[in-house]
């Protein structure tokens, strides 16, 4: 008797180790879900996303005025990152005949290149839906030098224009 009592505290002792563990490795990833969430939520902090063209316009050079404009502005996440240091991602869509002036006027600066841009979540729905046709949640387009809007404190960047739309994607850098 004494023997089947030492088994079955065993076999409990045993049960409830490895209970312990199973939960243990749920609340480990609770946490880390918990700090990926503080971490997207940090880095959201820094970026903002805006529509307002007329404010664009004191931030960038536009040659024509966009039909829609949306827009991020970010800083580094790098704390040993210059303070001046920023990317602006422009989302903007001209007009048929605004769109092939700022292609000519691009053209000017340096041969276009095909390109790919990552598309964010931010951009325009019919914008993700196109970089979901293919699944690499990628848009295809044609890059282009964007002399034409930089402005302090922008310094240099791109501008692609997507395939088959009037859209394009200005990414700028002030270093």
């Amino acid at each position: 008797m004494k023997i089947s009592q030492t088994k079955s505290i065993f076999a409990l002792l045993i049960v409830t180790f490895f209970l312990s563990a199973c939960l243990g490795n749920q609340s480990g990833d609770s946490n880390s879900n918990a700090s990926n969430t503080l971490l997207t939520a940090n880095s959201n902090r820094e970026t903002t996303v805006q529509d307002d063209v007329e404010n664009l316009g004191k931030i960038i050079k536009l040659p024509s005025a966009p039909l829609e404009a949306t827009y991020s502005e970010t800083s580094p996440n790098d704390r040993n990152a210059a303070p001046n240091e920023k990317k602006l991602v422009a989302v903007l869509k001209f007009s048929p005949e605004d769109a092939a002036k700022i292609v000519t006027n691009a053209g000017k600066y340096k041969p276009s290149v095909v390109s790919d841009i990552d598309a964010e979540m931010w951009f325009p729905p019919e914008l993700v839906a196109k970089s979901q046709e293919t699944g690499d949640e990628y848009l295809k387009g044609v890059e282009y030098a964007a002399n034409d809007f930089i402005q302090p404190p922008y310094l240099n960047g791109k501008l692609t224009r997507l395939n088959n739309t009037d859209y394009f994607v200005l990414e700028l850098v002030s270093f």
